[in-house]
């Protein structure tokens, strides 16, 4: 499976050879824009922390208008391949983001704009689509799979506390992690872990081939059997599968299977560039790309290699969730909108 080409945009953070979408405007992938209220979630909790004074500006130097990299990852482990993340390469890749000052968030502090990390540190969003079962396996005897990606996140956290366990697993509800027995256990576990869980459609259909109601049916059919498997969790963002939407953006944003209602914060797409920052202008809830975990071109050692160049802008953290800081030459790359509450400081 080879990614689709990208649509030709600019974006003031972007080098003049990279593309993205440009987010909030009409486009082929739907009818309409969809900017759904960001909303506070129970599940991200309002914290406040001291503001920077005038010399920590200057030293941290953070913006909040900066881009967030949100990695895709598929299969763990084997051999390097497109969609496979070898488990070398996976811990290559924790290691290369906490040396370079990424710290993981939830997908649900990035879309309410209240990301909680130290000063001066950038948010990285981890995702595994297709609940394979090298994400998330137990061995004969009932203990965790060391070689999963469940065990060597945890390992890593062990090794490193200031690496949060937090991660988003969008998820085919019928036989998910490929140990039936073990389905309920591991999806509640998932959650009990402070893990995300996102929709990932029923069946893993194309939606852009799908009529409109066929396409409903699998967004609501799969987020209705996440709410039946696990009801504690927090079903509210969705993955297209093989990264193609459907064509109208509207039963992205909401619809209704059987008499169930699924409402979705976000959709997101894959081969694409580092995600907008959460209080970013122009952007498209709907259709928020995503990294990659490969080796090919745009994948992810071409972005972060991009990011540390300094070509492409990163989010810094102001260390304070409730405060969106940006420099002052980014001001207007805001959106008020986006803050959900959040005071702008602009220095």
């Amino acid at each position: 499976m080879n990614p689709p080409k990208l649509a030709r945009a600019s974006f003031i953070f972007l080098a003049p050879f990279c593309v993205c979408l440009l987010p909030g405007r009409i486009s082929s992938c739907g009818a309409f824009a969809v900017r759904p209220k960001p909303g506070l979630p129970k599940n991200v909790a309002p914290a406040r922390n001291t503001p920077l004074s005038a010399d920590q500006l200057k030293r941290v130097r953070p913006n909040e208008a900066g881009m967030v990299p949100i990695l895709e990852y598929h299969e763990i482990g084997g051999k390097e391949a497109w969609m496979v993340r070898s488990k070398s390469n996976f811990n290559r890749d924790l290691n290369r983001l906490y040396r370079e000052g990424y710290r993981p968030i939830t997908m649900a502090e990035y879309l309410s704009n209240r990301i909680n990390l130290p000063p001066g540190k950038s948010p990285i969003v981890l995702t595994f689509d297709d609940s394979r079962g090298t994400q998330f396996r137990y061995g004969p005897h009932g203990a965790l799979d060391p070689d999963c990606a469940v065990a060597v996140l945890k390992r890593f956290h062990e090794k490193h506390t200031d690496f949060a366990m937090k991660a988003t697993f969008f998820v085919l509800p019928i036989c998910p992690f490929d140990q039936p027995p073990s389905a309920v256990k591991k999806l509640r576990s998932l959650v009990a872990m402070g893990f995300d869980i996102g929709n990932h459609t029923l069946r893993h259909w194309l939606l852009h081939r799908l009529s409109d109601k066929v396409a409903e049916r699998e967004i609501g059919g799969g987020a209705a059997m996440l709410h039946k498997l696990i009801p504690k969790a927090t079903i509210d963002t969705l993955a297209f599968p093989g990264g193609n939407p459907p064509r109208n953006s509207r039963i992205i944003a909401e619809g209704h299977f059987q008499g169930f209602h699924y409402v979705n914060r976000a959709g997101f797409l894959a081969y694409g560039e580092p995600a907008p920052a959460p209080a970013a202008r122009h952007q498209d809830r709907m259709h928020i790309r995503r990294i990659v975990a490969c080796e090919d071109a745009c994948g992810i050692t071409y972005w972060l290699d991009l990011i540390r160049r300094g070509e492409v802008k990163r989010y810094v953290s102001d260390g304070d969730p409730e405060t969106t800081t940006v420099p002052r030459k980014f001001a207007s790359l805001v959106d008020s909108h986006w803050l959900n509450g959040a005071h702008l400081r602009v220095y």
